[in-house]
């Protein structure tokens, strides 16, 4: 590693400096924003109103 780029030292950006994570936060918070959610539209399960029932109590693997 014989060169660090200077922001990285510095926090100074010159040029084109992009914070990706944030960006990609944002895009994605943007998109489930945009779409609208109600309770009518997911299906009732009622096995999970209950949680006292041990793993595997309908079958399947545990």
């Amino acid at each position: 590693m014989k060169h660090i780029p200077s922001r990285d030292i510095t926090g100074f950006c010159e040029g084109e400096c992009k914070n990706l994570v944030r960006e990609g936060k944002e895009k994605r918070q943007k998109e489930i924003s945009s779409r609208s959610y109600s309770a009518s539209s997911c299906p009732s399960v009622p096995w999970a109103n209950n949680r006292t029932e041990q793993p595997g109590f309908y079958g399947g693997h545990v």
